[in-house]
């Protein structure tokens, strides 16, 4: 029983409409993001604690508060917003001014806790509420150089990036506790700030250690039951790799193996011409899939698939173990301190089609078992456990 009276904000960086396109459900994607789905943890586990979401909508031209899944939700309009990551609300900077406030005047303890950092929000509060503890959850972003080197089109703002990269280094080291996704992120984390640094992923319910029926779960998705089946479960976007799985599908379509595209994003129109274009007929794009029906195709498939060109450290991997299905997954992010190559499942290279290509075929040759041992770690109730030690401190 925690004593003394705990608000926590979890708070977004961006704008969720930046992952939606048309038709995807906006409410559907926020209630499966990161920082909701800490907030509905928290509350399960530590009702004393208040907790709100907080994020930036640049559909919104107003102020808008709802209660979902019991947790309140504050959106804010942006001030201004070019580009993903570049999202700036002086409305919600001045709202969390004056939530510090009223939790002095009312003896509480105030926790931002801050999802991705590697951004102008993250880096406007970490220079204005310096004094505040934040604990700041890496999603997988770059700091400003890294991004630069990734985004080589960006280089005549170099100026820009660069001194992006100064205002990091000095203001990061008012961040409180870094919950980072690889060993890259650690290490870069050590040379700018003495704060405490750990990796800590996102958290996956005990519903998806259930041992569900593959034979069922076709049948209800009317699916062969012969078949080997491959699930991609993540956004649907150049950078989650899906060119070159598109492009190994098509030395594999012969082979009676099918690939099921589950996810939503701006760009899935243009690899569903791709798809239609080239005949790939073992391939199906699913849409957003959740909750049981996301059961259901974890179930169903033989192995997930994720070749990301860059990640932190993917949750669906997590729910993948739990179901007992390996992964194959690209060497990216946190991937190498999640897994152990030809363990869990197989690491593979980025931008590969015929890494892709050799690795499902050696899974479908030498099956790789018992991998839900694997998925303990990632409970929700060891994460929540592990936060809330960091808040009371």
């Amino acid at each position: 029983m925690i004593r003394e009276k705990i608000k926590v904000i979890q708070l977004a960086h961006a704008s969720h409409s930046y992952f939606a396109s048309s038709g995807d459900d906006l409410k559907e994607i926020i209630l499966n993001d990161w920082y909701a789905k800490v907030a509905k943890q928290i509350l399960k586990f530590y009702p004393e604690i208040e907790v709100e979401c907080w994020a930036p909508e640049k559909q919104d031209k107003q102020e808008k508060t709802v209660l979902w899944n019991d947790v309140k939700f504050r959106f804010f309009p942006v001030t201004f917003s070019p580009l993903y990551a570049l999202d700036f609300s002086v409305p919600m900077l001045r709202a969390l001014k004056e939530e510090i406030r009223k939790a002095k005047q009312e003896g509480k303890k105030l926790i931002i806790h801050l999802h991705e950092y590697h951004n102008l929000h993250g880096l406007i509060i970490a220079s204005l509420f310096k004094k505040e503890k934040i604990i700041a959850q890496h999603h997988g972003g770059s700091w400003p150089l890294k991004h630069l080197r990734e985004k080589k089109k960006y280089w005549p703002f170099f100026l820009f990036f660069l001194l992006g990269q100064v205002w990091e280094n000095k203001v990061l080291k008012n961040i409180k506790t870094f919950y980072a996704l690889s060993q890259e992120e650690i290490d870069y984390l050590k040379k700018i700030t003495n704060s405490k640094i750990k990796f800590q992923t996102m958290g996956i319910g005990d519903e998806y250690f259930k041992t569900f029926n593959k034979k069922i779960a076709r049948q209800k998705l009317k699916l062969k039951s012969n078949s080997f089946i491959i699930l991609f479960l993540a956004r649907i976007a150049e950078i989650k790799g899906v060119s070159y799985l598109l492009g190994a599908m098509k030395k594999l379509k012969d082979l009676g193996i099918e690939l099921k595209i589950a996810g939503y994003g701006q760009e899935q129109d243009k690899f569903k011409q791709y798809a239609e274009k080239n005949n790939l007929k073992n391939v199906k794009f699913l849409g957003g899939i959740f909750g049981e029906k996301k059961m259901q195709w974890l179930a169903a498939c033989d192995v997930l698939i994720l070749p990301s060109l860059k990640e932190g450290a993917p949750v669906s991997v997590m729910e993948s173990l739990a179901q007992n299905k390996p992964v194959i997954v690209t060497d990216v992010g946190g991937v190498r301190l999640m897994l152990e190559n030809d363990r869990e499942g197989i690491i593979i290279r980025q931008k590969s089609s015929l890494d892709i290509v050799r690795a499902v075929k050696k899974i479908i040759n030498k099956p790789i078992k018992d991998v839900r041992q694997y998925a303990n770690i990632y409970k929700w109730k060891k994460i929540v456990d592990d936060t809330v030690k960091d808040y009371l401190k």
